[in-house]
């Protein structure tokens, strides 16, 4: 069978949270927002527990400034309290007790061993941060005093004393529920040490840094292998772009080959560069550049600028040759003609330049035709 002993309250302000192990069972009985309010908007009393929020209630100035509640938190449950809003809420209860707890605390009252075992300076020292030791202490004293008066337990608190503590607990930003002798005890055993706290902090911290340091390195490694993959696709990026060029370049040399021509009486013609349009044909007229030269190189005739050198195709102004080797040639085009003597000057040549039986090599190239 459970009983209700002991007052439990918390004055939680906008902003902040209250996080505790719960050490001694406590009921909610009532959430109320504080005598003087900020604005009309609503505000949200939670609590988190086991990692997960939960709404205990809104209040509304004006509509709803108060509201029954009946939770119960169980010893060993770690739960955060907070509030959503402009204004400051009050949670008021009490602790629960089985009867076997009431009796260990009608034992520690009677003055058994329990009492005497009790070291008040070790308490303190062992409260948890945020717990205001001044405040623990003078209710200890309080609490002796009423024993030693023989108050009844049933008895209620003077009206005087409940605006004492009112004021206490509207001075106070984290309030601490009320501490017997018996239950402060058992809080500051259950609660663990500032050392095993930071132990325990720092072992999560070193997990955590161990969690980000692998994280990093496969980032790093990721990273790295992309930037591989992209080195590798621009080189071969490259190498098919050299190749393409190579092909390319291939590709018009080959075009731009040269084609000889040899006939049978000796001629060989050479075409350089094809020219474009119609090809001229035998009885047109035709403007010519060109560079004559023996087959050791010497130069003996040329029409490299001014008037071109025009003549009638195939009507025996020129040597023979000529006749045959411009024949067929397009504007623009280039050739090289190697003509064999019988074709050109013969045996007599044409002193002093062309010496008897010359075989001569022309460059041409045909700028005009009619």
């Amino acid at each position: 069978m459970t009983t209700i002993q002991g007052f439990m309250g918390l004055i939680c302000h906008p902003g902040k949270t209250y996080t505790q192990i719960v050490s001694a069972p406590f009921r909610i009985a009532m959430a109320s927002l504080h005598e003087e309010v900020k604005d009309n908007k609503r505000t949200t009393v939670t609590v988190n527990v086991d990692k997960k929020e939960y709404v205990l209630c809104t209040l509304i100035p004006n509509k709803i400034e108060q509201q029954a509640l009946d939770i119960t938190f169980v010893e060993g449950e770690e739960v955060t309290f907070a509030v959503k809003g402009e204004n400051i809420v009050h949670l008021t209860g009490n602790y629960v007790f089985n009867d076997d707890d009431e009796e260990i605390v009608s034992e520690d009252e009677s003055g058994d061993s329990v009492d005497e075992s009790f070291d008040e300076e070790e308490f303190l020292n062992s409260l948890p941060e945020g717990v205001d030791k001044e405040e623990v202490k003078a209710l200890m004293a309080q609490q002796q005093t009423m024993s030693s008066d023989e108050i009844d337990s049933d008895d209620m608190v003077s009206d005087e004393e409940e605006e004492e503590e009112e004021e206490e607990e509207e001075e106070s930003e984290e309030e601490v529920p009320v501490v017997t002798k018996k239950r402060a005890a058992e809080a500051a055993k259950e609660q663990p040490s500032k050392k095993q706290k930071a132990e325990a902090k720092k072992a999560e911290d070193a997990k955590k840094a161990e969690v980000k340091k692998t994280e990093t390195k496969k980032a790093e490694e990721a990273k790295k292998a992309e930037e591989a993959k992209k080195v590798e696709e621009a080189k071969k990026a490259e190498e098919a772009k050299k190749t393409k060029k190579a092909d390319a370049k291939k590709a018009e040399t080959k075009k731009e080959e040269k084609k000889v021509t040899k006939l049978p009486n000796g001629l060989v013609i050479e075409d350089i560069k094809v020219g474009e349009g119609a090809s001229c044909k035998s009885g047109q007229r035709v403007g010519m550049r060109y560079i004559g030269k023996l087959t050791n190189g010497k130069v003996f005739d040329k029409n490299v600028s001014g008037k071109p050198f025009s003549f009638l195709l195939g009507r025996g102004e020129v040597i023979k040759g000529w006749d045959i080797g411009v024949a067929g040639m397009k504007a623009g085009g280039e050739r090289k003609l190697t003509i064999p003597a019988p074709l050109a000057y013969g045996k007599r040549g044409a002193p002093p330049d062309i010496p008897k039986n010359a075989t001569l090599v022309f460059d041409i190239k045909l700028v005009s035709m009619k």
